[in-house]
């Protein structure tokens, strides 16, 4: 496998690394694996890099220069994390590693980025979206809804997806309407070399996307109508596809995974109070669970343009998103919810108004049940016995 140093210049700060590793695999698909290279004071000045294929070098070094001064250096304003709220259980030592829930027969991996859950992981998944499902409705008078797996790509469009998370986008196709084609595909699918060009060689955008979060749905549904004065309250589960890329890790970070979403719509005042409502009932679901967690202060990991680092400023410095942490494996955290403003933004695109026909304004809180399973697991183990009353 060919590797190659990457020279970055400018180079990236230590404290904004992790920042930068998280746009590497995006920034060229050659790229296969990647060992940042750290100086005196811990600034990043090399990316070492595996791909599968010779590669021109410069071409990659030029795509990685651009990430480090689009989307990371331009962050360098944008302070630590700091929490709003700690759990009354403090973190601990993770009872189980990922393998053994393979070895009790929890999970079986069925792709990059894609597990199936049996047994009491299945039970654990239902039992904890009751939860939040019934926070929602008898708390907050939200209404279910089920949404489809497709989402228009004009509806993603409208809503801003393309200008600010385009890596994660997965697109649906279907084959060509052709008698010939049909044929070839089931002749000579299994001897093509490369599978992929020889699919999209095939096929055609048919006008769909799979979804990448539940809400835009919400929208989408809603675009051109009328919020009544009290605003209006929507929940949803549905099936999430996200393409993280060689990020992907155990329930950590799937392609497909399950959210729980509460969307709302209304004046300003009562769209932020409903947000800080949602915090405080959701955190008191994760004490009641004996569950370690914290929530910060959180922003986006937009990836397009020089503008987007400072957006992630304005999420931070106006709180628009928090997100709920709680440890896992290995020292690690990771985001299992979040609690985000909107402004106006969705309620101008999908012209969404309020009953004095001004755009409304919306927020959202989406739950990642697979994530919040997993950290469950770790802290309680995988014995039902051992759990606390879900």
């Amino acid at each position: 496998m060919p590797e190659y140093s990457i020279a970055l210049s400018p180079g990236v700060p230590a404290g904004m690394a992790e920042e930068f590793a998280k746009r590497v695999y995006y920034a060229a698909s050659e790229i296969h694996g990647f060992t940042l290279v750290h100086g005196l004071g811990g600034e990043v000045r090399e990316v070492e890099i595996s791909t599968a294929v010779d590669v021109d070098p410069a071409e990659i070094g030029r795509k990685l220069n651009l990430v480090v001064g689009r989307d990371v250096l331009p962050q360098g304003g944008v302070e630590d994390n700091p929490a709003v709220w700690q759990s009354m259980a403090m973190p601990r030592a993770s009872r189980v590693e990922f393998g053994d829930l393979e070895r009790h027969g929890l999970v079986t991996r069925m792709g990059d980025g894609a597990y199936a859950a049996a047994g009491a992981l299945a039970t654990l998944l239902y039992r904890i979206d009751h939860r939040v499902r019934a926070l929602a409705v008898e708390g907050f008078g939200a209404v279910d809804n089920w949404y489809p797996a497709l989402i228009p790509t004009t509806a993603l469009h409208r809503a801003g997806y393309f200008d600010s998370f385009p890596q994660f986008l997965m697109t649906v196709g279907r084959f060509h309407s052709d008698a010939d084609v049909y044929q070839g595909f089931a002749t000579e699918f299994e001897a093509a070399e490369d599978k992929s060009s020889f699919m999209d060689s095939r096929t055609e955008h048919i006008g769909y996307c799979l979804s990448p979060t539940v809400c835009y749905h919400s929208y989408h549904q809603l675009a051109g109508s009328r919020v009544p004065d009290g605003g209006a309250v929507l929940t949803a589960t549905g099936k999430i596809f996200r393409f993280e890329s060689r990020y992907h890790l155990t329930l950590e970070r799937l392609w497909d995974f399950t959210m729980r979403e509460v969307v709302f719509f209304g004046s300003r005042k009562w769209v932020t109070d409903l947000r800080q409502n949602l915090v405080t009932a959701v955190c008191s679901l994760v004490d009641d669970l004996r569950l370690a967690g914290h929530v910060e202060i959180a922003n986006d990991p937009f990836f397009t343009n020089g503008a987007d680092a400072k957006r992630a400023m304005v999420q931070r410095a106006l709180r628009m998103k928090y997100e709920l942490q709680m440890p896992v494996v290995d020292g690690r955290t990771i985001s299992v919810g979040s609690f985000n403003l909107h402004g106006t933004k969705f309620g101008e695109a999908f012209d969404i108004t309020t009953a004095g026909g001004s755009p409304a304004y919306s927020g959202c809180v989406g739950i990642g049940l697979e994530r919040i399973a997993y950290a469950f697991l770790c802290r309680h183990g995988v014995d039902p016995a051992d759990w606390p009353e879900i």
